[in-house]
């Protein structure tokens, strides 16, 4: 593995590209605490240290190399409750916009996006930390933006968490100010909305992007509605049921299409677990070995979180905490792959070809970059079949 870095400061300017050829891309849900996928403490005691920025670098690093073509950085103010706290469960939390920066230092054509949440920061700082963090990435960052669903974010920010359909209407208008903001190029602005009121002359850099590549998780109505007229990618858990993940694809096409935009101009990216092992019945017996390291008590507490605040958790697996704790404890309820690398190829192209989805966002339950780097032998199979081609191939395009 190669161990030369890429100073910040010489990076491309030229933007990341972005094409939709229909081939399969794939992101890297990327590590944002000791054991992010799995409410568990063991598993968080088997996996690296996340506070280790060596170890951030080295996973980058695998990634690239692997063929990934984005990472992907959930973030939050607030844990799931005090049993995930215990086991390692999203406690502690590094902050996406400034632990960013280290990958973006240690590659040179993935693409990072990054989790900031529009209510809860002005549109002037979000525009200048978006801003910067394009410039750090020579033009290949994205922005997850969340209108803030957690009751207990909203308490700690001292704010009313308001009704669904209104944060998405804030939202909207938040990224309208911030793309004002990044197209003043050194000229005054002046933006009037109901939320917010700027004027003045912000000061650059400016993004290298026209703008920034926007992600959003929307399912309910106003999601959807705002996904379709303002993102490019929008993403969702890949649950078992695929007639349920095929719909998804065809509605968000259809919401898309009624927004007067163009086919494909927003991807969909499905959210996956992955367990890899150099034969199928060794990848089994490590499924069998995590889900056993399962703690209820935390599972039940993410439980909670999502069924309190995400319209599409409550929609997938229904109300009852108890039965949506154990599907939630591992991989966020999301569909697992399983198997040797020949295996969870053969897996991604039937999902590929069954709905239509050809974007995935992977979650390794252990990822360590060790596990991450099984990814090399999976991707080949991929090539072969047509569905897949190397990130050089094509431009290191999104």
């Amino acid at each position: 593995m190669s161990t030369t870095a890429r100073p910040l400061a010489t990076g491309r300017r030229t933007p990341k590209p972005r094409l939709h050829d229909g081939t399969m891309r794939f992101g890297l849900m990327w590590p944002n605490s000791p054991s992010p996928f799995v409410t568990s403490r063991t598993i968080a005691e088997a996996n690296p240290d996340v506070l280790d920025v060596d170890t951030h670098v080295e996973l980058a690093r695998t990634a690239e190399e692997a063929g990934v073509d984005f990472v992907f950085f959930a973030d939050g103010y607030t844990h799931h409750g005090e049993h995930n706290a215990r086991v390692g469960h999203g406690e502690p939390c590094v902050s996406a916009p400034i632990w960013a920066p280290i990958v973006m230092s240690a590659t040179q054509h993935i693409g990072v996006v990054t989790t900031m949440h529009a209510r809860y920061l002005s549109p002037v700082v979000l525009a200048r930390l978006g801003a910067n963090l394009d410039v750090l990435s020579g033009g290949r960052w994205g922005w997850n933006i969340v209108p803030g669903s957690k009751g207990s974010e909203a308490e700690l920010f001292g704010m009313e968490i308001g009704e669904h359909d209104d944060r998405y209407a804030a939202v909207a208008e938040t990224l309208q100010a911030v793309r004002a903001l990044w197209g003043a190029k050194g000229s005054p602005i002046e933006f009037e909305g109901r939320q917010h009121t700027l004027r003045g002359t912000p000061r650059g850099p400016y993004p290298v992007q026209d703008s920034p590549l926007i992600f959003n998780a929307g399912v309910s109505p106003a999601g959807q509605a705002f996904l379709a007229q303002h993102a490019d990618y929008a993403f969702y858990a890949v649950v078992d049921d695929q007639e349920k993940v095929r719909a998804t694809v065809r509605q968000v096409a259809d919401r898309v299409a009624e927004a007067g935009r163009e086919p494909g101009s927003v991807g969909i990216v499905g959210s996956i677990g992955v367990v890899l092992d150099s034969t199928t019945e060794a990848a089994k017996e490590k499924l069998e070995w995590i889900s056993a390291q399962v703690d209820l008590d935390a599972a039940r507490g993410w439980a909670r979180t999502f069924l309190a605040g995400s319209q599409s958790y409550r929609k997938d697996f229904g109300d009852d905490v108890d039965r949506v704790a154990r599907r939630i404890g591992l991989a966020a309820g999301a569909r697992m792959l399983v198997g040797s690398p020949a295996d969870v190829a053969e897996q991604l192209i039937q999902s590929y070809r069954d709905t239509g989805l050809a974007n995935y966002m992977l979650t390794f339950p252990l990822w360590a970059p060790s596990e991450v780097a099984r990814l090399r032998e999976v991707l080949p199979h991929l090539e072969r079949a047509g569905v897949w081609r190397p990130p050089a191939a094509r431009n290191y395009s999104w």
